[in-house]
């Protein structure tokens, strides 16, 4: 259905085209992915310093300034 600019009233809305529950995209939680990710960060950042702590108590020198 068109309306013209001319003789649309004030409060009218467009109806939203009917979208199948299968079809719509999942729900995301924001907050488990943000979480999620910065438990990754952290984990490799513990992982570069236990291997730097460990190589410079064996006397390898490891550059994790990269």
């Amino acid at each position: 259905m068109q309306v013209s600019a001319t003789n649309a009233t004030a409060g009218y809305t467009l109806p939203r085209p009917v979208v199948s529950s299968e079809a719509a995209a999942p729900v995301v939680d924001l907050t488990r992915l943000a979480v999620a990710q910065t438990n990754v960060k952290m984990t490799a950042a513990a992982g570069a310093a236990l291997g730097q702590a460990t190589g410079e108590l064996t006397g390898v020198l490891v550059d994790i300034s990269a």
